[in-house]
């Protein structure tokens, strides 16, 4: 025996419906917008991250270079020999690599383990190239490894980061995934009651 509905109380039910299906579809469209911009502000951090990295790791390389040939080669090692980076210079890329790895320790997040290793690895280098400046060290081989070692280390970070984004944000994700297939299933399955119902006038 099917039970019969009256049209104003499918009307209203229609209505009730309706008003929360929009409702959920105005949650996933604000969800996935804000999630979207989430995203691209990640995306913005990353390549700032990336760049701030290889300014660092670049000046890091070219003063402990400049290191070597100053205890190599002498105080006047850059007017005997012209392709040498001058002592001016030297005080730049010092000052370039201190300013860039500021930076890089504000942008890292001290709640990541990944993001301090990192930022333990980069203070290496910098102790080390540190250490073979105040003993006048003529051997670079253990800074210029504690600069690969960071350099290596910093690539699946930012590898990790991109991954990040490209899947999204979990709130992105749930909303995608499960919210807006769910709207969909329950407006479908709320058709096919309205066209199987039987209604009274």
């Amino acid at each position: 025996m099917s039970a019969e509905l009256p049209v104003q109380s499918i009307a209203a039910i229609a209505t009730v419906v309706a008003a929360l299906i929009a409702g959920a579809i105005a949650f996933v469209n604000l969800t996935l917008t804000k999630e979207q911009k989430t995203s691209e502000f990640r995306q913005a951090w990353i390549d700032a991250l990336r760049e701030d990295l290889a300014q660092f790791l670049a000046a890091a390389r070219a003063f402990t270079r400049a290191i070597e040939a100053l205890h190599t080669l002498g105080p006047d090692y850059d007017t005997k020999y012209p392709l040498n980076i001058s002592a001016s210079k030297i005080s730049e890329l010092r000052y370039q690599a201190a300013e860039t790895f500021s930076r890089i320790q504000l942008r890292l997040n001290p709640d990541e383990p990944e993001h301090v290793e990192l930022l333990r690895l980069l203070r290496r280098a910098i102790d080390e190239q540190n250490a073979a400046l105040a003993a006048k060290a003529t051997d670079i081989g253990p800074t210029m490894r504690a600069i690969e070692a960071a350099t290596s280390y910093a690539q699946p970070v930012l590898k990790r980061e991109w991954t990040r984004v490209k899947r999204g944000e979990l709130p992105f994700r749930v909303a995608r995934n499960w919210v807006a297939p769910i709207i969909v299933m329950l407006s479908v399955a709320f058709v096919l009651f309205l066209l199987a119902g039987k209604f009274k006038i």
